[in-house]
């Protein structure tokens, strides 16, 4: 490759800074999903849960594209900010804990395999007693992981596009 070719190389390259910025944040948001949806598996897998996570609705809240999901990129004049997340309550239950203060009765039936269905026509269901949920952290705990990570995995995804656009 001759100069010109480096040349024009680099001015392509400077002309698609924007999009490939905002490739990368995009990349980094879908690894910071996958570590929210591996420790959220890691804690329904070990007994410190009690069942109590139903890790498919929970799951699904941190899929992108998902109707419970966040997933918002704004583009300021020097800033590019990708927010991710739930819009599912539960998720922020389930994260930081929480406690029923006062007895209710919850409308409904118990299917075949233990799994309760919501019904608010059914003429049977349960009485939800008061209890405090332990916090489980999960989000906050992949994200700490996932900074202490960042700067590594930025610096792959930058020299990855860097030997894209030169080559």
């Amino acid at each position: 490759m001759d100069f010109k070719q480096f040349e024009e190389r680099m001015r392509r390259l400077n002309k698609n800074v924007p999009e490939i910025m905002q490739r990368i944040v995009y990349q980094l948001g879908e690894e910071l999903l996958n570590a929210v949806t591996d420790e959220i598996l890691n804690q329904a897998d070990g007994k410190e849960t009690n069942g109590v996570l139903d890790t498919g609705t929970l799951l699904n809240s941190f899929s992108k594209g998902d109707s419970k999901n966040v997933w918002l990129f704004d583009r300021d004049r020097d800033t590019l900010t990708l927010e991710v997340g739930s819009n599912l309550t539960y998720a922020e239950h389930v994260n930081d804990g929480y406690t029923i203060d006062k007895s209710y009765f919850v409308p409904g039936y118990w299917n075949g395999v233990g799994k309760f269905i919501y019904d608010p026509s059914a003429k049977g269901g349960f009485m939800v007693r008061p209890r405090s949920f332990i916090a489980r952290k999960y989000f906050d705990i992949a994200l700490k992981d996932f900074q202490g990570g960042m700067k590594a995995l930025l610096e792959k995804l930058l020299q990855a596009e860097l030997e894209r656009m030169v080559k």
